[in-house]
């Protein structure tokens, strides 16, 4: 009886210490429609998830993918999202994504809108955000851009 009671004891307390961990999935650039190479990834309040990717910015709400080319079809390297927008870093450009009245990113260069002129080969391979500011990280500069301004 008390071997029973022991061992009832035993797998009560191994049952209430387990841990979930929720499933992994794996995705194929074949079923997400882009390059098999991802740079870096964000996250939006709403929970949808954003990727930077050789064929450009990828989104996933959980079930569908949705790629979003960059005006010059480079190679997206960076992306960090902050509230509902999403920044992107690129070969020569840097830009955010908005979505539009039917729920699809448009995209903003923000050197082009505040007539940053860019050195020759940059790339943008690192987004931060300080305070009220990002700062896009290339091998050679940093810019900083207020985001409220």
């Amino acid at each position: 009886m008390r071997f029973a009671f022991f061992i009832s004891i035993l797998f009560s307390f191994l049952n209430i210490n387990a841990q979930e961990h929720p499933p992994l999935m794996a995705y194929a650039p074949e079923l997400y429609g882009a390059e098999n190479q991802n740079w870096g990834i964000s996250q939006t309040s709403d929970q949808t998830m954003y990727f930077a990717n050789n064929s450009g910015l990828l989104e996933f709400d959980g079930v569908n993918w949705s790629l979003y080319p960059v005006p010059d079809n480079s190679i997206v390297r960076s992306v960090k999202s902050v509230g509902n927008d999403i920044y992107s870093g690129s070969y020569m450009d840097f830009g955010v994504w908005k979505k539009n009245n039917k729920n699809i990113l448009e995209y903003t260069s923000l050197p082009n809108k505040l007539g940053i002129e860019l050195k020759d080969e940059e790339q943008f391979w690192k987004i931060v955000k300080l305070d009220d500011w990002l700062v896009f990280q290339s091998y050679s500069r940093i810019y900083l851009v207020n985001i409220d301004t």
